[in-house]
């Protein structure tokens, strides 16, 4: 009876677009459906006859396991969070509801049914939320702590004023009070910085040109950075003007100038670049406080040690250092997201470790348009732009982004095989390398990683095409990946348009 319940299942999952997944009484895998092989990254082989709990993180196992199947104890029941371990080490997370399967006598259950959202975007989403509300609130709080103490360190250093002008100038006690002087400067000094994080110091705006900025700030840099560090610069000849305090744009390019120059004890380059950039709907989609606009770009980057997830998730709170006791505050980071949101600017890291560190700072452009299609439409349309009707190989561990690149390229006539793991599209291009005109990598990625996935798609195919695209710089680290045989680079948050144009100038240059 439980052969022909599953051969009249067999056909049914194929036709949902969602998730399923199918398990016996033995609790091993039986059926799938495709939506569920790009959940989880496995093949039919790997998961055939397997049992259910190889599908969960390891730690907390058993208990994923007996909360999916608890789902099917009847009807009314609320789906449940429960994550899916995704081939490469990743992390979906799915929403899932279950139902048993009872044989011909309609009391005996034979086999449990499990149907999902991949809802792992979603709480990403929720994620950036939270932590954009953490970060409000952490800047109401030391607000009012910088106020209070501000008024506390008043009254020290008012008596200790009065003190010193009782004093004689050999007597002892001085040099005791100028100490306790010194030190409650340097407390004023950080109260400062805690109130430019809170964004209660007023920014003395006016039109400044950002390169101008840089150069001032390359000169001192210059002078002071060790001399196995080597600064390069790429400035772009048409920025535009922004409307900003000059003084707190040199201090958010020495603090990130400095941070880096700390990320790379042994040696290495520092690379600052100005450019003009546009965020769209779709960037601001998926990264909660940008706002649509024109904007002028700081990119600030490393080749030094980088950093983990769960560093980058924390850099820009007060007082979080990754640094070796008494070897910083943890409030450079800080101060420089507090100047930025004072702007109203959106600042992002990209980071992993060994692979260098870029901070990626957007200055709104003065009297920017809000809406970007209005700033864009006048001279350039989506369907003016070549296309054609090559294979493209996409690889990004963002759905988001897959989905959206993907749209566009369909549009332009494109075939597209996407992959949301290096591993997956080297499997992919083993297969059908011979109809693949063209690759396009994000490099930072998760398990292989876009670095290692470059080289074996070189083995494969020396002669591949492989257009970047990433969050890091063309000049920094990515600068190896060009080098050894890349075909182009696209910075994101890249215009779908551009991607487009990008496409069609690589295919087109033989």
């Amino acid at each position: 009876m439980e052969t022909k319940t599953n051969d009249y299942l067999s056909d049914l999952p194929k036709y949902i677009n969602s998730p399923v997944v199918v398990w016996n009484k033995e609790r091993e895998i039986i059926i799938f459906n495709k939506a569920f092989v790009r959940m989880s990254g496995r093949t039919e082989a790997e998961m055939i006859g397997q049992p259910l709990d190889v599908l969960f993180p390891e730690k907390g196992r058993s208990g994923f396991l007996q909360k999916i199947e608890n789902t099917s104890g009847g009807e009314g029941r609320e789906g449940v969070e429960i994550p899916i371990l995704h081939k490469d080490g990743g992390i979906r997370m799915g929403l899932w509801n279950s139902s048993a399967i009872y044989g011909g006598d309609g009391r005996t259950p034979v086999a449990t049914i499990s149907s999902g959202q991949d809802i792992t975007e979603r709480k990403r989403l929720e994620a950036q939320l939270l932590h954009g509300q953490k970060m409000e609130a952490i800047g109401i709080l030391a607000g009012g702590i910088a106020h209070d103490f501000n008024n506390v360190l008043q009254i020290v250093s008012g008596y200790i004023q009065l003190l010193l002008q009782g004093k004689a100038e050999d007597d002892p006690d001085r040099r005791y009070l100028n100490q306790i002087d010194r030190s409650t400067q340097g407390a004023a000094k950080l109260v400062k910085q805690l109130l430019i994080f809170s964004r209660k110091v007023e920014s003395r705006l006016r039109p400044v040109y950002l390169n101008q900025e840089v150069r001032r700030v390359e000169g001192f840099l210059a002078r002071v950075i060790p001399g196995m560090i080597s600064i390069e610069t790429c400035l772009s000849d048409d920025l535009k003007i922004i409307n900003a305090d000059p003084t707190q744009l040199e201090q958010v390019i020495m603090n990130l100038a400095v941070n880096a120059c700390e990320a790379m004890p042994e040696g290495g380059r520092l690379v600052v670049e100005t450019e003009n950039a546009v965020l769209d709907e779709e960037y601001c989609k998926v990264h909660l406080g940008a706002v649509c606009g024109r904007y002028v770009l700081l990119t600030i980057s490393d080749t030094g040690c980088g950093m983990g997830r769960e560093a980058l998730e924390h850099i820009f709170e007060p007082f979080y250092t990754t640094k070796e006791v008494g070897k910083g505050t943890g409030l450079g980071l800080a101060t420089v997201y507090g100047i930025v949101k004072n702007h109203n600017g959106y600042t992002v890291c990209y980071s992993e470790p060994g692979q260098g560190t870029v901070f990626k700072v957007y200055f709104p452009v003065l009297g920017a348009i809000e809406n970007v299609e209005q700033a864009y439409v006048e001279h350039e349309k989506v369907n003016e732009v070549c296309g054609g009707n090559e294979t493209i190989l996409l690889v990004d561990d963002e759905k988001s982004i897959l989905d959206t690149t993907c749209d566009i390229l369909d549009q332009h006539g494109y075939t597209v095989i996407s992959a949301e793991t290096g591993e997956e599209a080297v499997e992919i291009y083993k297969r059908e390398g011979n109809r693949i005109d063209l690759a396009i990598l994000d490099i930072g990625m998760p398990g292989m990683g876009g670095h290692k996935c470059f080289r074996e798609l070189l083995k494969i195919n020396p002669e591949i095409k492989v257009l970047i695209a990433t969050g890091y710089s063309a000049n920094g680290k990515v600068k190896e990946t060009l080098e050894s045989g890349a075909a182009g680079f696209i910075g994101k948050p890249y215009r779908l348009i551009d991607m487009v144009k990008k496409v069609r100038e690589v295919l087109d240059g033989g």
